[in-house]
């Protein structure tokens, strides 16, 4: 594993991956300085950009390319993952023409996901704003990810704003298809949608990037801040956490209550 320099934080990749490397790294550099003075942040841990092989050696995920984030290291993929293809494959039948046409539009005709795949390393950032503090629960999971999708969202709105088709095309697309394909629909299972092949837990965080999207459009920074404080503060019930979101945006608290219908 090869260690890169000129970033404000450690950066390491496999053998043969620098160029990647540095393009993960630069904009994990700018998402981490954005995010620093929107709500704050700790110092940044490592950063890991990893092939297959040096996987295992760096991830606390067995699943190759999910990108994950711990105090001491932020972990993403070298080359594409599985759970992209897996997930497209299962959408393309049921998204529609119009769907299938948007999806081709922004990501060809293979459709390639490699490019919403390299933005993700801003969301797994926003979880280190806001810490570990709540005790795991069925909520907190839950409403940190809406943090780290807020953060994404976010920051590429104000950041990189021409990657915005990227960042929320296939999130509309697959949320506004038939959910069946999933087994898990509950917001309360979400942790356990994990298992698998990943893709029913990538519907999970698609639903929760849309409601991101809402909320940056409603309230902007202030909604990343009042929830980074937050999940910084006392754990809160479900019912403190939909009031908090309905004074954010209430059709926001509204789709929560009603999950997965929207």
């Amino acid at each position: 594993m090869d260690a890169l320099s000129d970033f404000p934080f450690p950066v390491f990749v496999s053998t043969g991956g620098t160029e990647r490397g540095r393009s993960v790294a630069t904009r994990a550099a700018q998402a981490a300085q954005w995010l620093d003075q929107t709500v704050g942040m700790p110092t940044i841990p490592p950063l890991y950009v990893v092939n297959s092989n040096d996987w295992d050696a760096v991830a606390t995920t067995p699943l190759y390319g999910m990108p994950h984030v711990d105090s001491d290291r932020v972990v993403v993929g070298q080359e594409p993952a599985a759970f992209w293809s897996t997930l497209t494959g299962v959408i393309a039948p049921v998204a529609g023409s119009d769907g299938l046409a948007r999806l081709r539009q922004v990501y060809g005709e293979d459709l390639d996901l490699g490019g919403f795949a390299d933005l993700l390393v801003c969301h797994e950032l926003t979880h280190l704003a806001h810490g570990a503090s709540w005790v795991e629960g069925a909520v907190g999971f839950w409403l940190k990810e809406l943090a780290a999708n807020l953060g994404l969202q976010g920051y590429v709105s104000e950041v990189e704003p021409q990657q915005l088709a990227t960042l929320e095309t296939v999130v509309e697309v697959v949320w506004a298809a038939p959910n069946e394909a999933w087994p898990i629909h509950d917001l309360a299972r979400m942790k356990d949608s994990l298992t698998g092949d990943g893709s029913n837990y990538v519907w999970f965080e698609f639903g929760l990037q849309v409601l991101a999207k809402r909320l940056w459009d409603t309230a902007g920074a202030a909604a990343l801040q009042t929830i980074i404080t937050a999940l910084r503060g006392p754990t809160l019930n479900f019912t403190q956490v939909l009031h908090m979101l309905a004074d954010l945006d209430p059709s926001v608290a509204q789709t929560i209550q009603n999950w997965p219908n929207h």
